[in-house]
Formats: structure tokens, C-alpha cells, sequence
């Protein structure tokens, strides 16, 4: 039998990785659009649908989101790992890095924050409660829209299509088997 080796607690939480590297947009009232790339998001609740992200109040994204009070989460594949890593490592602060990447924004149904073409699904959000968590904020959301693309989506993800990019840590990215597995 394995021996467990221990942890620092301050890395803890990459014993719940791999998880999907989601796209998140929000813009201010000028119509500064941003994206950065976050791991810690989470579904709350059914009734009401709601989802939790959690952002550092250092990233600039954190500053649209508390202006707009809303945002999109946007899931992406494997095909856009060298965006979402670019999306996650630079700061939009100073430049247009969602421009850079080369991902095509699109008007939003019930935001004002767009989304990406390129997504595979989408949630449209409007922040409803602020969560001081250490060093992060979590926002808690209710999801106004949801869409997906239907050649990968049918109530789930297709896991033979829908190659959705799931973060490992640091640099590393990995995805999803195109076998689904039940008991």
C-alpha cells in the first residue's frame, strides 16, 4: 500500500487540479473589454442558478468585475491552450490582450460583457454577493444565459468533441478521455 507524503497547506489546493481553465470577461462603463483565465470557479446553486469564481483583487479583471458587477465565463479547448496561457500570464492593464490573443468578441445576450466566439459554452453573469477569502475575492454570481455549442453539447459535454482545456498547475494543462465512464 502507498504511504501518503504531506503537503504544504499552501499548495493544498492543487490536490483538487485538474480543473477547466475558464475564460472569464467583464468591461468597465467606457467599454474596456479584459479576459483573464481562472481555475477557481464553482456551481453554487440550482434555484437560483448560481456560480462562484474567485479573482485576486491584484488583477485588473478584479477591477471591471467590481465596477460592472457582472462578467462571462467563457470554456475553451485544447486548440486555444497558447491563448488561455497567454490570457492567464499577461496583465490587460496597459494593453488590449484579448485583442492580442486573437479571439473574436461577441456581443452578449443579457451583459453587457461580451463573449468569445471560439467558446465552447457560455455563462452570462451578474455578480450578487462578495466573499472576502484571504487573499482572493469570491464573487457569487447568478447566471442570467447559458450556451453552448451543439456539436459538443447535448445536456453534458461531449467527452469525444468537446475537448475542454483543464489547468494542472503552474504552466501544465491537460484534458479530458474521450471514453465516459460509469459505475
Amino acid at each position: 500500500m502507498e504511504r501518503f507524503t504531506s503537503i504544504p497547506v499552501s499548495s493544498a489546493y492543487h490536490l483538487l487540479h485538474p480543473k477547466p481553465a475558464v475564460l472569464v470577461i467583464s468591461i468597465d462603463s467606457s467599454g474596456r473589454v479584459n479576459g483573464m483565465i481562472a481555475a477557481w470557479t464553482t456551481p453554487l446553486s440550482h434555484s437560483p442558478p448560481l456560480i462562484g469564481v474567485s479573482i485576486s483583487p491584484k488583477r485588473y479583471t478584479y477591477e471591471l468585475i467590481k465596477e460592472s458587477q457582472e462578467f462571462t465565463l467563457n470554456v475553451l479547448s485544447v486548440n486555444y491552450v497558447k491563448q488561455i496561457h497567454f490570457l492567464g500570464t499577461v496583465s490587460g492593464r496597459s494593453r488590449d490582450k484579448l485583442k492580442e490573443s486573437g479571439l473574436t468578441l461577441s456581443e452578449s445576450k443579457r451583459v453587457k460583457s461580451p463573449h468569445v466566439e471560439e467558446a465552447l459554452g457560455v455563462l452570462e453573469c451578474r455578480v450578487e454577493k462578495e466573499v472576502e477569502a484571504g487573499d482572493h475575492v469570491f464573487f457569487i454570481a447568478r447566471i442570467l444565459e447559458a450556451y453552448a455549442k451543439s456539436e459538443v453539447f447535448d445536456e453534458v459535454y461531449k467527452p469525444e468533441k468537446a475537448k475542454i482545456l483543464l489547468h494542472l498547475g503552474a504552466a501544465d494543462y491537460v484534458t479530458i478521455s474521450d471514453e465516459t465512464i460509469r459505475p
